[in-house]
Parts: C-alpha cells; structure tokens; sequence
C-alpha cells in the first residue's frame, strides 16, 4: 500500500501544454521574408506529426518494462503528451499553409511511409535508438531556434509555435536516451548501437527535410532564385558550426543529453511567449 501511495506522488518533471494555435492569415514567406528560408522551416515542420509519432509509438513499446522507475515512467507519459500535442500543432500549420497552393500536408505522407518501413524493419530497441538520435538532433536545433532562429521569423503565430515547440523539445530531451540506459545500460554493448543509430538518424531527417525543401521550393517555381539561394546557404553553413560539436559530443562514452544547460534559454524563450508553465 506505501508503494502504491509513493507513486501517486510521483509526477512527471515537466507539463503536458494543450495548445490549439491558429494560423489565419498566414503569410506566405513567413520566415525572414524569404522562400528559400521559409520552404526549409516548413519542410522541417512536415517531419514533425508522422515523426513524434513514430517517437511515442517507440516509447510505448518499452514503456511496460520500466514501470518499476517512477519517475521515468511519468516522464514517459509527459513525453507522449507533449509528443501528441507537437503532431496535432503542426499538422493544423500544415493545413492552414495549404491557403499558399504548396500543400505541405502531402509532404507528412512521405515522412510517414519512410518511418513505417523502418518500424517494421528494425527491432524495438533500433527503433528506440532512432529516436534516441532525432532527439538529440531536435535538441541541438531547438537551442538555436530559441537563441537566435526564431528572431527570423515574422509572424508572431508561427513564432510562437515554434518557440513553445522549442521549449518542451528541451524539456523533454533527456527522456527516451534515459529510457534506452534504463534498458540497455550504458557499456560497450549499448554504445555501438546508440552512436550508429544517430549517424543514421543524421542521413534519414537531413535527407528528408531537404528532399522536401526542394519539393516545396519547386512547387513555388523558386528554384532558381540565386539571391535567396545565396542568404539560405550562408545560413546554413553558420548553423551546422555551431551544430557540429554538439552533434560530435553524442559519440562521447559518458554523454548525456542533460550535460547542457539550457534552462536560461527556456526561461527567456517563456517570456517571450508568456508562458508561464
């Protein structure tokens, strides 16, 4: 019975938000007034809902196994929730944005059908570990975005999306890399699968968001906009500086996605959206 009172107790380590954005009178190059920039923004948002939910179906696979640890096992549920939520966000993003003739919705279909072959193909503990490696990607991304990213972005609605996004990204970063060590401990035998995932993690959303950039960008008949073209690729070349040693610390022995502070860049990033959860 004490047992049973003790987990009562126990609450997650971060909230469940429910949030329901709405994006009415989106502008079209909603991200530094500019479609090379934009088209890359939406691409990205087009993994999002069929990618958490690949995620929350990873965690749930496993989540039986580590109900012993109560706090990892709330935190879970606080996962999923925020998971869900993210999906649900970019998806209406996605459907609202279907106002510019670009269809970004069609783009969730591809990331889906990638993801669902690799759920049937890989064992629990890959797909875990995939998702293990997007997070920590995720991770690395979202402090850029609440740093200085989203400072490009125009319109407040969209801002907003992607600055609470950020938050709860961060929140929650440690969750399923705390499950993998729960599981499968932290020796050799864990290592090897967990760097080798994360470089294949790397190639599959790098490939995908790119691959619909170019769609998107297409569509729009912007492909051969050189001056655009030229801002994006020195925005990009200065992000992965900056993303690559984080990227590297994954393949540390003793890494830990909590090894990095981030909770000033929160806090300013609430503010800026009155957040005050």
């Amino acid at each position: 019975m004490s047992q049973q009172n003790n987990y009562s107790r126990t609450s997650a380590s971060f909230p469940v938000r429910r949030m329901d954005y709405q994006f009415t009178h989106l502008p079209k190059y909603w991200c530094a007034n500019d479609p090379i920039y934009t088209h890359f923004f939406t691409a990205l948002s087009t993994l999002f809902p069929e990618g958490e939910a690949y995620f929350v179906r990873s965690v749930r696979k496993l989540r039986s196994q580590v109900q012993h640890n109560q706090q990892l096992d709330k935190d879970i549920g606080a996962f999923i929730g925020q998971e869900s939520m993210h999906s649900k966000e970019h998806h209406a993003f996605h459907q609202s944005s279907q106002q510019h003739g670009l269809n970004p919705e069609s783009l969730e279909k591809i990331t889906g059908i990638t993801l669902k072959a690799i759920e049937k193909i890989f064992p629990d503990k890959w797909n875990l570990l995939l998702t293990v490696g997007v997070e920590h990607y995720t991770a690395v991304l979202v402090a850029y975005m609440m740093k200085d990213v989203n400072q490009l972005m125009t319109d407040e609605t969209i801002r907003n999306l992607w600055l609470w996004h950020s938050i709860e990204e961060t929140e929650h970063k440690a969750v399923a890399y705390d499950l993998y060590q729960e599981l499968y401990g932290n020796k050799l035998d864990a290592y090897i699968p967990r760097v080798a995932l994360f470089s294949l993690s790397l190639v599959i959303i790098t490939l995908l968001t790119h691959i619909s950039q170019l769609v998107l960008i297409k569509r729009d008949k912007q492909l051969l906009n050189v001056r655009s073209w030229a801002k994006f690729l020195k925005f990009g070349f200065d992000s992965y500086r900056i993303f690559t040693p984080r990227f590297i610390d994954f393949f540390r022995y003793d890494f830990h996605p909590n090894d990095f502070d981030e909770s000033a860049l929160v806090e300013r990033s609430k503010a800026k959206i009155a957040l005050k959860s």
